[in-house]
């Protein structure tokens, strides 16, 4: 089996329309908007500024500068433990990149009205231009990681969905927020001169594309069958319950790949640092953004796929949710509310990583 590559077997219905009126006035605004602000990986950004030596991103802004095990490290360690975290980060930025460009040319095929299929056009060639400059940023680095086992398995999931609706769920509202939040960030952390020039660029196209799954679902997923919707509210559960990592299921383990290359002395360095994060209540986590407190969960609200019945397993991963304020607040997980929570949920043997068995709780 080739390691450079999987495959996922899609198979979904493909809706030609012979009626070519644009009858959504938002969806067909921001297929006008993305015309208006196409830009060229190749010719708009300056490669030649790049400077291998400059971190990608502020290490004093990172969460890592935080912990007391990174920075009892030497300070050339602590540079190449921040290299390494961010090249990971963008490898895998770069993998999602790839993720969608496939999941929207599905899109093109499988939405049902023609203001869907031009917008979705659109955010194709916009992440085939990302997929261009997060490959070629790589490789200025000579450093590429290969994409997570945890991040793959979604990705083949969206790939093999057969609903469309499940693809804009899992791609436009789950990962994509998950990706405008890091580019937001971006933005404001960015020292690299090659990374500083384009990512701001990445971050306006990406705002385009939640913007597109919140308004191609809002309308749409309250008049879904409810078996469908449940599913749905399944679906958006389950991802973030992995890619959160406060489920009690740790993702993304791929990333001590990454370590493992700074040279750092791991035998002593991983026990450490596992240790400290797994006491997040010690941890300085003041003026942190969480992209699911922020935007995932904010956008599952907006087009209705938080249900009432998974609310307290969203407790349970420290995310207390309001449906009737529309609000979400991160408490994270030593919060009271969340360890009260948690303490029933084990009462009854309750794994609330499972959408099913937090739905059938005694609350």
């Amino acid at each position: 089996m080739d390691p450079s590559q999987f495959t996922s077997r899609a198979l979904l219905d493909s809706t030609f329309r012979d009626d070519y009126a644009l009858e959504h006035q938002t969806l067909e605004s921001l297929y006008s908007k993305s015309k208006r602000h196409q830009w060229n990986a190749e010719l708009d950004v300056d490669w030649a500024q790049f400077e291998a030596d400059a971190p990608i991103l502020d290490p004093q802004a990172d969460f890592l500068s935080r912990l007391t095990c990174v920075q009892e490290l030497p300070a050339d360690d602590r540079a190449r433990l921040f290299k390494a975290a961010n090249l990971f980060l963008v490898s895998q930025v770069l993998h999602g990149e790839q993720a969608a460009l496939m999941t929207c040319g599905q899109l093109v095929n499988a939405v049902p009205y023609m203001d869907g299929k031009l917008a979705a056009a659109t955010q194709v060639i916009d992440e085939a231009r990302h997929v261009e400059v997060f490959a070629r940023y790589l490789e200025c680095h000579g450093k590429r990681f290969p994409i997570d086992p945890d991040l793959q398995s979604i990705v083949q999931e969206l790939l093999a969905e057969p609903d469309w609706e499940a693809k804009c769920v899992g791609m436009q509202v789950v990962l994509e927020s998950i990706a405008l939040s890091f580019f937001r960030l971006g933005e404001d952390m960015a020292v690299e001169p090659v990374f500083k020039q384009f990512i701001g660029r990445v971050h306006e196209d990406e705002s385009r594309h939640v913007a597109y799954g919140v308004l191609t679902l809002q309308d749409r997923i309250p008049n879904l069958p409810e078996e469908t919707r449940a599913r749905l509210e399944n679906w958006a559960y389950d991802a973030i319950a992995r890619i959160g990592g406060r489920a009690g299921k740790p993702g993304f383990q791929s990333q001590f790949a990454a370590l493992a290359e700074t040279g750092i002395d791991l035998g002593v360095f991983l026990p450490k640092l596992l240790a400290e994060v797994a006491n997040p209540e010690k941890l300085d986590l003041s003026g942190l953004r969480d992209p699911m407190a922020q935007t995932v969960l904010p956008n599952l609200l907006r087009i209705g796929l938080v249900p009432e019945r998974l609310v307290p397993g969203y407790l349970a991963q420290g995310w207390r949710v309001d449906r009737d304020a529309a609000t979400v607040e991160d408490l994270h997980t030593f919060g009271e509310e969340t360890k009260a929570i948690r303490a029933v949920f084990k009462e009854q043997g309750v794994d609330f990583s499972d959408p099913k068995q937090v739905s059938q709780a005694s609350l």
